[in-house]
Parts: structure tokens; C-alpha cells; sequence
């Protein structure tokens, strides 16, 4: 069974457990799962391919994030950052299909986070859609190495790009080091 937090604090009057595990799962299909370490102490933008399944429509009704690599070394100075998961339709679209909403990762969380969202995609027209994470930190004079993510070596071609939050007239660049990678997710989808 997968349950989903809707908010990022728990409030006991708030609080709606759901139940993803009646819905199909999607994961893209991998080879191994690698840690990525974001050095910066602004945050960033990651983003790749959106690998979807081969259905002619579907509608997503959450996406998990995986954090599922071993934490390398623990950060003292930002024990916790936030990500924002986001979906649009290319690199250049600065736009996010779905609501905008920050989540805070302790350092050592190894596990995964499920976001509720409803997003109905016609697969034909969503082959260019990009899935990402933004972070940020509460620290960013921190000398330490700041947050991580997995991405997972993908069987079909996938692209990785990159925006540094600090130099914002970079634009997205892709990262020709991370050939068919992605994203470490699942998509609940009906």
C-alpha cells in the first residue's frame, strides 16, 4: 500500500490519507540508480524526459519521488532542504502543469515522497513534457555538500537538464555527462 501526504505539515485536522494502491504504476524502466549531489548553495532546477506508459490517454493521480541511494554524508548545516516537484510541457516552458507546493527531505530520508495531483495527458501530445524538481535552502552559506536526489539510468532515451538558480540568465543547459537518465519516479495513473 502507497499513502500520500498532502501537506508538507501535519496538522491533525488536515490531515487525508489516500490510497494510491487501487491505481496502475508506471516506473521507466532502469539500469541503476545513481545519487546526485547538488554543490550549490542556492538550489536548482533539474528536470528530464516525462517517460510515460504506452496507453493512448491516461490521467496521473500522484507521482512518488524515490530517494532510494545511500546518503553519502551526513550535512550538519542544512540537515533538511525543500524541492518542489514540477511538470511542463518542454525545457523552454516555464510554466508547471501542476500546483506549486515546497516539501521539506531530511538528509538521511531514504524512502519516497507522493504528491496527489490530477493531470490528464493525451500521450501523443506529451512526448516533449520534462518532469523536475526545483530546491532550495534555509542555509545557503553552508560549506558543506547540500541535497541530493537519485536519477536512474533509463533503458529508453531520456535527457537531463540543468538550471542554476544563481546564475539566472543561464537558461537550462543539458547535461551531456547523464546520457539516458532520468528522474527517480513513479506515476499513479487511471
Amino acid at each position: 500500500m502507497s499513502f500520500a501526504q498532502k501537506l508538507d505539515t501535519i496538522n491533525l485536522n488536515q490531515v487525508e490519507v489516500m490510497n494510491y494502491s487501487k491505481y496502475k504504476q508506471f516506473r521507466p524502466k532502469y539500469k541503476k540508480v545513481v545519487q546526485l549531489t547538488d554543490h550549490t548553495s542556492s538550489g536548482l532546477k533539474i528536470f528530464s524526459n516525462l517517460l510515460l506508459p504506452n496507453e493512448k490517454e491516461i490521467e496521473i493521480v500522484a507521482i512518488e519521488i524515490l530517494f532510494e541511494s545511500k546518503v553519502k554524508k551526513k550535512n550538519y548545516c542544512n540537515e533538511y532542504y525543500y524541492f518542489k516537484p514540477i511538470i511542463t510541457k518542454s525545457v523552454d516552458n516555464k510554466t508547471s502543469l501542476i500546483d506549486e507546493k515546497w516539501f521539506s527531505v531530511d538528509k538521511d530520508y531514504q524512502g519516497k515522497y507522493i504528491f496527489p495531483i490530477h493531470l490528464k495527458l493525451k500521450l501523443s501530445e506529451a512526448k516533449n513534457y520534462i518532469i523536475g524538481l526545483e530546491t532550495f535552502y534555509e542555509n545557503s552559506f553552508c560549506p558543506e555538500e547540500n541535497g541530493y536526489f537519485d536519477l536512474i539510468e533509463t533503458k529508453k532515451k531520456s535527457d537531463v537538464f540543468v538550471h542554476f538558480k544563481d546564475q539566472p540568465n543561464s537558461g537550462f543547459r543539458k547535461q551531456e555527462l547523464f546520457g539516458n537518465y532520468a528522474l527517480n519516479y513513479v506515476i499513479y495513473y487511471k
